[in-house]
């Protein structure tokens, strides 16, 4: 297997001269250098993190089972190639509607359109067709209290396989819920910073100092201007028009990452997801008062599905120039626990992510903390507010 941050299979020759003069450009965080493989189908371009032969080709981290980890791969099913997405979609996989290349990274045929293909799919490179897995959605049928347990165990299970092996790891930290639990879990395994990103006088320049002091976890703290801003988005690509909400996370993600791997950091966790899952958005409390709980789930659900399409696209490419990002809110047991948990777990009485605060507490996350209220952290941080 080969580990890399960005793959691309070429079906024809001029595809691969194309593939293998980008890859260079693409590649930021690399060990080794670009390595081409043959398959029956055409040929793979790959820059590797950890050196290895043949395929399967990951983009990201997987585990032992075909569904864990985070990635986009190119592997084998019989005699075809087939390219597949992680059910959350933390990485993205794009299809040429040419046919004549699939890629983990948009930058290797930037003037050529492609499809991002929706999470959990899998493309067969020998035939051109794409499949979506069935969802494996259960209902849950316990207790709030049992909810809030198992969900606890699956959070922390999440965090454990990803800092695994690794001595140090960051945490995107604002001092909220999210972010605190991460840093909780992870710092049972390792030593843990947690890197804050903000304006002067920002909420998060005060939370995140009051969060670190009660976790107990090391703080790494960035106080940015409008210049410091601006420069950082002139590194910003993306497959699509960037928002102001678009451009302002990828600042906070990007310095955050590039911050972590200065200080030794081996990967940095991020809380995404949290809020689509578990109800954080007063866009589903209204919902709820005027549609009703369908309506809610709805929203929830396109919005899990948007994060895949969007969100895990942006973020991830922030990161992976410094440093990898792992996201334990996206492990797929999570992902089938949480979609399958009611909504009045889910916001519960008024109160936003109940089921995810109550996991907090036994979690031992501190009460300061698993009550904290949800801040968007592009206003949290002020960053928004300094984009020109």
């Amino acid at each position: 297997m080969i580990r890399c941050s960005a793959f691309c299979l070429s079906l024809d020759r001029e595809h691969s001269r194309k593939a293998a003069a980008r890859a260079a450009a693409i590649g930021r965080v690399i060990v080794g250098k670009p390595t081409a493989i043959e398959t029956e189908v055409g040929q793979v371009m790959v820059l590797p993190v950890e050196r290895g032969e043949g395929l399967p080709v990951v983009h990201g981290w997987s585990g032992t089972e075909s569904r864990d980890g985070e990635f986009s791969k190119l592997s084998h099913e019989g005699r075809a190639v087939v390219a597949s997405r992680d059910e959350a979609g933390t990485r993205p996989l794009y299809v040429a509607r040419s046919g004549a290349w699939v890629s983990s990274d948009h930058r290797f045929f930037p003037r050529e359109e492609a499809d991002l293909l929706p999470p959990g799919s899998t493309y067969n490179v020998s035939s051109g067709r794409a499949r979506r897995a069935r969802e494996r959605r259960a209902s849950f049928t316990g207790t709030f209290e049992g909810a809030g347990a198992g969900l606890a165990r699956l959070i922390d299970d999440a965090v454990k396989a990803r800092v695994k092996g690794m001595s140090k790891v960051a945490v995107a930290f604002s001092g909220g819920l999210d972010s605190s639990i991460i840093a909780s879990c992870a710092k049972r395994r390792c030593k843990v910073v947690a890197c804050s990103v903000h304006s002067a006088g920002s909420r998060d320049s005060t939370a995140a100092r009051g969060a670190a002091e009660l976790l107990g976890v090391e703080l790494l703290q960035q106080e940015v201007d409008a210049s410091a801003v601006e420069r950082e988005l002139s590194q910003l690509e993306l497959p699509f028009a960037a928002s102001p909400m678009d451009r302002a996370l990828w600042c906070i993600y990007s310095l955050a990452s590039r911050a972590a791997a200065d200080a030794g950091a081996e990967a940095i966790l991020l809380g995404q997801l949290a809020d689509e899952l578990f109800g954080g958005y007063a866009k589903y409390q209204r919902a709820l008062a005027e549609g009703g709980p369908q309506l809610a789930a709805s929203l929830m659900e396109a919005d899990v599905l948007g994060c895949g399409m969007r969100g895990f696209v942006r973020d991830e490419a922030a990161c992976c120039r410094w440093l990898e990002p792992r996201f334990p809110f996206a492990d797929a047991r999570v992902l089938d626990f949480g979609k399958g948990l009611p909504v009045d777990f889910r916001v519960r009485r008024g109160e936003r992510k109940a089921v995810l605060r109550l996991a907090a507490r036994f979690l031992e996350v501190p009460h300061e903390l698993s009550r904290a209220p949800k801040k968007a952290a592009q206003y949290s941080s002020g960053i928004q507010k300094l984009l020109v």
